[in-house]
Parts: structure tokens; sequence; C-alpha cells
């Protein structure tokens, strides 16, 4: 009886002792916070990469980009990867997070679509319009908007940084009727508007609709709206982050060269 409590302890520590060799204690896991799918294979290749190295990237995919700053400052993930400038500084100094951006990487293109029009000519009188509802994306809506010359937005001295509202046009020359919409719910209501601008982000759900205006940054304050990797104050300097970052940078530029990422734009910071 004795003997055989020896040998079942025995075996006990000799399965312990075996699972505790197959786990790695080197390997590091980076979960970074992510919206859309359009840079889907770049992540995947990075996986395979960092792999060799210990590192696991563990992409936590968001449905809605209201989420992400939270989960990153409520430390749920390590790095994000969704924003531009403008919503990262709104969201930062309304919330309070203690966040700090890693790396600038492209300007993404917020183009309007359509699924009865073909062109932005089509537009008439009292069309309706879909506008994203947050404070950032509506701004840059009405921006597009004011330099198609559709409205004219009130004068303001500095508005890199200025979040247009509605009341803050002084012109609709169409009477169009603005649709305020959350991003990611914009699709679902394509049936009942005439146009609607949409994310970036969300722009693979609408591979079948029409592109009636291509956004063309350049006209308005165009720095403002490119798209960051953050993270927490305290990893601002980690230096596998850093390398996380530019090896994505890398990717995303071999991409856009090569024609597959339509809509991005290069930031050479």
């Amino acid at each position: 009886m004795i003997r055989n409590s020896l040998i079942l302890i025995l075996l006990t520590i000799l399965l312990f002792s075996c699972s505790n060799n197959d786990k790695n204690d080197d390997e590091i896991i980076v979960k970074i916070g992510h919206v859309g799918e359009y840079d889907y294979e770049i992540w995947d290749s990075m996986k395979d990469d960092f792999l060799k190295n210990n590192v696991i990237l563990e992409t936590v995919y968001f449905s809605d980009y209201q989420y992400l700053n939270s989960a990153l400052d409520n430390r749920d993930i390590d790095l994000n990867v969704f924003q531009n400038y403008a919503f990262f500084v709104d969201e930062t100094n309304r919330y309070g997070y203690n966040l700090s951006i890693i790396s600038k990487t492209y300007i993404a293109r917020m183009n309007m679509y359509s699924r009865v029009f073909t062109n932005i000519g089509q537009i008439s009188m009292g069309a309706k319009i879909a506008v994203p509802k947050s404070s950032v994306n509506l701004s840059r809506a009405l921006k597009i908007l004011d330099s198609i010359g559709f409205v004219r937005l009130k004068e303001i001295n500095d508005n890199n940084m200025y979040n247009y509202k509605l009341d803050d046009i002084r012109e609709n020359h169409l009477h169009l009727d603005f649709i305020l919409t959350e991003g990611s719910k914009i699709y679902s209501i394509m049936d009942s508007v005439d146009a609607a601008f949409v994310n970036y982000s969300y722009s693979h759900d609408f591979d079948n609709e029409n592109i009636i205006y291509y956004d063309d940054p350049s006209k308005y304050a165009s720095d403002t709206y490119v798209n960051l990797i953050v993270s927490r104050d305290e990893d601002e300097f980690n230096e596998l982050y850093i390398r996380i970052s530019e090896s994505y940078k890398e990717k995303i530029r071999n991409k856009i060269n090569e024609n597959k990422l339509n809509g991005l734009i290069m930031a050479d910071y």
C-alpha cells in the first residue's frame, strides 16, 4: 500500500516536471486592439515573424472603435491600432487616459458611398447623408463637404483640432439632411439614405456599394487625421513595442506600394 502511494507520488512529480519543461518561460504575449479586416494578412505574417523570437502577437478585434482606448487604459490590451491623431487627442483629453503615441502610420480616406447613385453630381436638394456620430468623424465629414462646396462652415482661426458640429454649418446649399449614425451601424441604414461617409476601418462592408466621392485629405487639415499606434504612457519607449510598430509600418508601406490597400496614404514621419 505504501509502495503504491510512493509510486503515485513519483509519477505526479514526473508529470509536473515534464509539463513545466514544455512551457517556455521566455514567451511574451502582446495583445493588440484593432478594428476592421483590411490588414488581417499583415498581422498574420507578423505573428509568424515575432513567434520566432518567442513573442506571441495576439490581435483582439473590436466591432466598435469607441472601446479601444478604454481597453488599453484598463490593461485589457497592450497596444491599439485604429485611431487618428484627432480622435486620440479628443479621447485622452475627454477621459483622462494615460496613453502615448508609439508611431504614426498612414492617413485613411473617408470616402462617400451610395447604393442609389454612381457619382456625386447626382446628389440633389434635400438628399439624406449619413455621417458618423462621433464628434471627430462628424467634423471630418463636414470638412470634406466644405472642401467639395456642398456646405460652408463657420470660419475658425485654426480649425486643425476644432471639431465642427452641425450647428457650425453657415450655408447648406442643397438643404442636405444629415443622419447622425454610429460608424459601425452605417451599413445597416444604406437603404434609407442617399449617401454615407464611411470610416476606412468599416469599408470592407461596402465592397458592393458605389464610391461617389474619393476623399482627398490634402484639401483640409490632413495631418490631423494621420493614424497611430498607441500604448500606455509607461510603455512609450518599450523596445519590443517599437519593433512591432516598425514592422507593421514596413508591411503597410509595401502593401500600399503594391496598390493592395487602396484608400491608405503612407505618412512619412
